[in-house]
């Protein structure tokens, strides 16, 4: 590339560097300034690259190659701009500031302290004085560290990510299929569903006809308040470019959510507690409904499908709720001559299918409150899988938002956040056979 292209070159990146800090303004997602971030580092370095063949196209003149350094950190200094008084600025703090660029290249001077930021500086401290909360941008971090040092870096300053790691998932889908009834401010929940319907008979010409009345039945869903509490030292959340106290605010999310998902299985019911699908009342789902299993054997998923439901349909949009285990149990079997699997199973993370022969395929939910019918521990006539339509046969109704609320007062002496959610909510099984519950034979 000759000069003039390579500035065109220049003029480009540095035009698009500018559109992207036009976006920062517009967006508070983490997700999308890491993007920015991301996308910002690599024009800076392509930037960089187009200036050092610059360079070497520049005659050894006095002062030209001084003169262009000199051009170059005032386009710099332009383009990264400066915090408003008090505020945080978004760039620096997701790690695309200044301060990250300090000691980069040789040729970058350290810049100078004006009186509007000594200003600045100033009201910040009276803020703090005022006992209310200052925020600092990354991009002065380098300006503040001149004024204490004198200028120059004594160490290599560590570099840390804007993200946390995350973690494997804990909450089961379930919790997402079930029918989830909005009623905030309630106080309890009562389901009516029909148990089944009469049969027409011959009658006489003056007889009287046939009696074929439907039958109703109803259940109660209950109401339930699940908590979580968690607290974080206001040490970590000072740890540079990582959203601490959001993280901690999701886990108490997450917390609620993973014990109403396990409840839907296992819930005792009564007082202050979810019913779940293990433990539904006889009238909504009579024991002799369910299906006992020994062992997961090629036969396995034709007698769970076709046990389940009335006599006249085979049920289809149905899930089978097990334990990962078990699903690892079919993805194992292989026929006589241990080749060929018995099932096919097609994962996605929490959910996915399985069929035996490709025919048909049945949809799955891992959840791990379900004990493992294959596990030697589980003792015989446990539950361990549930087969049906959460959908349309379970009730969760929500009496209230998920809240999530940060203190900083409770122990503010030893600098300790503060997190704590809730949530009232209730949940029972609300369709006649609805489900078909897997136990353990002997």
């Amino acid at each position: 590339m000759n000069r003039k292209e390579i500035k065109a070159a220049i003029r480009e990146k540095r035009s698009k560097m500018s559109e992207l800090l036009k976006q920062v303004d517009k967006t508070n997602n983490l997700d999308e300034l890491n993007k920015i971030n991301r996308q910002m580092n690599e024009l800076r370095s392509a930037v960089d690259d187009l200036e050092d063949k610059l360079l070497d196209t520049i005659d050894d003149g006095p002062g030209q190659n001084e003169e262009f350094r000199s051009e170059k950190l005032n386009q710099n200094n332009e383009q990264r701009g400066a915090a408003p008084v008090g505020q945080l600025n978004v760039l620096g703090t997701y790690g695309i500031g200044y301060g990250n660029e300090v000691n980069k290249r040789s040729d970058t001077k350290m810049p100078k302290i004006s009186e509007e930021k000594m200003q600045k500086y100033e009201q910040r401290g009276q803020v703090l004085k005022d006992g209310k909360v200052a925020v600092f941008g990354m991009d002065e971090a380098e300006e503040l560290r001149a004024v204490t040092i004198g200028g120059g870096t004594l160490v290599v300053e560590k570099k840390y990510s804007n993200q946390l790691s995350p973690t494997f998932n804990e909450v089961s889908s379930l919790i997402d299929t079930v029918n989830a009834v909005p009623l905030v401010g309630g106080e309890s929940y009562t389901k009516g569903f029909v148990v089944g319907y009469g049969e027409g008979d011959y009658t006489g010409e003056t007889d009287d006809y046939q009696d074929a009345e439907p039958v109703f039945d109803y259940v109660s869903t209950g109401k339930a308040k699940i908590t979580a509490y968690a607290e974080l030292s206001d040490e970590a959340i000072k740890l540079p470019n990582v959203a601490y106290q959001a993280e901690v605010a999701k886990a108490v999310r997450i917390a609620l959510r993973k014990k109403i998902s396990r409840q839907i299985v296992l819930g005792n019911g009564g007082t202050n507690q979810i019913t779940g699908i293990f433990n539904a009342p006889a009238n909504v789902i009579p024991t002799s409904g369910d299906l006992t299993l020994s062992s997961i054997d090629e036969n396995t998923l034709d007698k769970i499908v076709f046990s389940h439901g009335g006599d006249e349909d085979v049920e289809a949009d149905a899930y089978l709720i097990l334990n990962k285990d078990d699903l690892a149990q079919f993805a194992a079997m292989r026929d006589s001559s241990g080749g060929k699997r018995l099932y096919q199973i097609e994962k996605n993370g929490n959910t996915g299918t399985i069929s035996s022969d490709g025919a048909f395929k049945i949809k799955y939910i891992i959840n791990s409150a379900c004990p493992a019918l294959t596990d030697p521990d589980t003792e015989a006539g446990t539950y361990c899988m549930i087969y049906g339509m959460p959908g349309a046969a379970y009730e969760l109704p929500i009496f209230s938002p998920m809240e999530v609320v940060e203190s900083r007062d409770y122990k503010f002496k030893q600098g300790i956040v503060c997190f704590r959610g809730s949530v009232w909510a209730g949940g029972n099984t609300a369709m006649y056979k609805g489900f078909t519950r897997i136990k353990k034979g002997a």
